[in-house]
C-alpha cells in the first residue's frame, strides 16, 4: 500500500484529504500516477517557461548594453572632435562596444556557421547584422524573421536615426531587422528600446 493511503471500512482515505469508495480500491496506483504526472507536467511547463523568460531578459539586457555602448562611443567621438565619424558606425558590429561579448558569441562571420546552436550569437559581416538564435522560443513570434530549420533567428543592425546630435553629428541606434513578439505582452522592436 502506498504511504499516506489508508483503508477504512468501505472507503480508502488518501492522506486524510480524500475518501474513495472501496470499489475504487484498484485505482489507487493509477490515480497516484495520474496526479503525479499532472503535477510533474505543470512544474516542468512552468520551469520551461521561466527559462524562456530568463533567456528573453538576457537578450534584452544584451541589446540594452549594446545601446549604452553605442551611445558612449558616439559621445566619445563628439568629445574628441570626431563627430563626422559617427556616421561610419552604421552597419558596424555592435559587440565591439561591449566590455565583453555576450555568452555564446561566435564572432564576425561572412557566412552562417555550419554549427549555429541555440543560444548563440554572431555578427554577419556581409549583411551587417547581429544575429541570435534563441534556445527557447515557444512564446516567440515573428512573421518576417529569418528562420533556420524552422527556428526563428532574431537580428539587429546599427543605423542612423536621421537627426543630428546637438547639431554636431549623426545619431546611431540599434534596431531589430524585423519586429518580433516574445510573450504576448511585448512587441520587440518595442521591447528592445
Amino acid at each position: 500500500m502506498i504511504k499516506g493511503i489508508r483503508r477504512q471500512a468501505g472507503s480508502i482515505k488518501l492522506g486524510g484529504l480524500l475518501a474513495l469508495p472501496a470499489a475504487l480500491a484498484g485505482l489507487e496506483f493509477p490515480l497516484v500516477v495520474i496526479l503525479l504526472g499532472t503535477l510533474w507536467h505543470t512544474v516542468f511547463d512552468r520551469t520551461s517557461e521561466g527559462e524562456e523568460v530568463g533567456e528573453k531578459a538576457v537578450v534584452e539586457f544584451t541589446i540594452r548594453n549594446v545601446r549604452s555602448g553605442l551611445e558612449m562611443e558616439m559621445a566619445e567621438r563628439m568629445l574628441t572632435g570626431h563627430e563626422g565619424k559617427i556616421a561610419e558606425m552604421a552597419g558596424s558590429n555592435p559587440v565591439r562596444w561591449l566590455e565583453k561579448p555576450p555568452q555564446g558569441y561566435l564572432g564576425e562571420l561572412s557566412v552562417r556557421p555550419d554549427k549555429f546552436p541555440p543560444g548563440t550569437w554572431y555578427f554577419d559581416k556581409e549583411r551587417k547584422v547581429l544575429i541570435y538564435r534563441p534556445a527557447r522560443a515557444h512564446n516567440l513570434t515573428c512573421s518576417q524573421c529569418e528562420q533556420l530549420a524552422g527556428h526563428i533567428l532574431l537580428s539587429w543592425r546599427i543605423e542612423g536615426m536621421g537627426n543630428r546630435m546637438f547639431g554636431r553629428g549623426d545619431r546611431m541606434k540599434i534596431v531589430p531587422v524585423a519586429p518580433y513578439q516574445w510573450f504576448p505582452s511585448t512587441a520587440a522592436g518595442q521591447s528592445s528600446k
